[in-house]
């Protein structure tokens, strides 16, 4: 797949207008901004203007800190590019693999549109390409865009598109995915997380699916970043039905005794009748 393949499914950040080809990157046919293309497979698509939202806690100010240098960022090549999820402690890693077996657990065998709006280093969505007939790995993160371009190249993977986007203003038309991946992102503050619900929302098609996470507020502890926002069930059920989604599953998620992965083991039983998860982990549907 080119460039070519992917445009009927995106819209202007700004403008929503139709995109067009525009010699080797790609323009908005109403508003006539461009939008540079790199290597014929990642496109910088971020909105003219960012996301404005007052913080109300000292959380809230953090992660608007983190926001605006992330968006600030220009989009400018690196050999060695280091996003978010590439290098972890090895105590983590585990912790990590039991994530990603649950989310995959409720991941359909063949999709038709995948996005992952959120991709990171592609640990949780790389292989999902596999799945899909058209995948879009997303991210506002310059280090990440880079990278997923490389690996994409790298394994010779062609029916990927790499985005730099801001996930509350996603590029894309209305109704286009059949499924969404929203990973590790749903944690910095109510209005954030609001919006980047809407926004997907409105990409997913009726009937589509997205698998998405939210930081169990009563279980936090020292590898919790100072910016990240904890809700609990109740809260982060009120969000996604006020949102319009409907709750298709709901799984709690223990990184205690992360080598458990099938959680088979009496202590591991156990222990999460004590212990109160660490996430819990959504599949919704439009």
């Amino acid at each position: 797949m080119k460039i070519n393949d992917f445009v009927d499914f995106l819209c202007c950040p700004d403008c929503k207008g139709t995109i067009g080809i525009d010699g080797e990157n790609l323009i908005c046919m109403n508003c006539k901004r461009t939008f540079r293309v790199y290597y014929g497979i990642c496109v910088d698509m971020l909105p003219s203007k960012k996301f404005r939202r007052s913080a109300k806690t000292e959380l809230e100010r953090k992660s608007i800190t983190v926001y605006n240098k992330l968006f600030d960022e220009p989009f400018t090549w690196k050999d060695n590019p280091s996003p978010w999820g590439l290098v972890v402690p090895k105590n983590y890693i585990n912790k990590l693999q039991k994530h990603k077996h649950m989310v995959y657990s409720l991941i359909p065998n063949r999709i038709n549109r995948f996005i992952d709006i959120s991709a990171g280093s592609g640990r949780f969505s790389i292989e999902l390409a596999n799945r899909s007939e058209v995948c879009f790995l997303c991210d506002i993160s310059v280090d990440s865009a880079i990278y997923l371009t490389g690996l994409v190249l790298k394994e010779k993977i062609e029916n990927v598109l790499v985005v730099r986007c801001d996930y509350t203003s996603l590029p894309f038309k209305s109704d286009v995915f059949d499924f969404c991946l929203c990973n590790d992102t749903l944690i910095y503050g109510p209005d954030h997380e609001k919006n980047v619900l809407l926004s997907i929302y409105e990409i997913s098609k009726k009937g589509g699916s997205c698998v998405l996470d939210f930081s169990n507020k009563y279980h936090r502890g020292f590898w919790h970043k100072p910016y990240t926002y904890g809700y609990s069930k109740r809260q982060m059920i009120d969000m996604l039905l006020n949102t319009g989604f409907k709750i298709d599953v709901c799984l709690p998620l223990y990184y205690e005794f992360a080598h458990d992965i099938e959680e088979k083991k009496f202590i591991t039983k156990l222990i999460n009748l004590v212990v109160p998860p660490t996430r819990y982990v959504f599949r919704v549907v439009k």
